[in-house]
This record gives structure tokens, sequence and C-alpha cells, in this order.
């Protein structure tokens, strides 16, 4: 069962691909400070929670398909939605990239982010 496994993977990468790009960038040269609107941040979050949702959702989907056909189908159908729960939010794809590659370099931005988070957990996504 190692063809599941590694679709699994791949499907867990998809979370983390902003931050590793982020990580890159910064060793290569210093990122400049963004700074992000409250307002953004809490959009961030929600998105950011909704996309752990929908891995949650598809990771055991993944982990069953019965083929390669059928897990990059699961993994395109994952990731369709997890775009549009990030524009549901009210951001765009880039910029939730952006959040989250500033998040990477920035401690103050990641502790923000997660008081947000932290905040909203008693609250249940719509």
């Amino acid at each position: 069962m190692k063809f599941p496994f590694k679709y699994l993977a791949l499907f867990a990468l998809l979370l983390t691909v902003p931050f590793a790009t982020a990580q890159t960038a910064t060793s290569q040269a210093e990122a400049p400070k963004v700074s992000f609107s409250e307002p953004q941040l809490k959009q961030f979050a929600d998105a950011y929670r909704s996309i752990v949702m929908l891995s949650r959702e598809y990771a055991p989907k993944l982990k069953a398909a019965a083929d390669i056909k059928e897990a990059e189908a699961l993994n395109k159908e994952a990731q369709g939605k997890m775009v549009a729960a990030i524009e549901k939010a009210g951001l765009s794809k880039s910029k939730y990239q952006e959040i989250a590659s500033s998040i990477k370099s920035n401690p103050a931005l990641l502790e923000k982010v997660n008081k947000i988070l932290q905040q909203g957990h008693n609250q249940k996504p719509q």
C-alpha cells in the first residue's frame, strides 16, 4: 500500500508549499517585511481553518484510492476546493500564499495569526 501513502504525502504538502517556498526565498535574501491588515489576517485564518478541514476530509479518500487516476482526480478536486475556500474567505490564492510566506519568516505575524485562530477555535465555520 505504498501508492496511497505517496499521494497522501503529496496532498499533505499542499499546505506546506507556501511555507517551504518562503524558507527558500528568505534564506537567499532577507525578504522585506510586509504588513497585513487585521481583516486580512482574519480572512487568512478562516481560509486556513477550511483548508485544514478539507485536508482531513480528503486524506482518507486519498488513502483509499484504488489507483493513481482516482488519487489524481481526488487531489485535483481537493485543490480546487481549497482555492475556493481561500476565495470564499475573501482572499486571492496569491494573497493567501503571501501571508503564509510572511508568517514563516515573521514570528510576530505568526503569533497574531495564532491568536486569531485560537479566538475562533470555539466558533464553527458556516
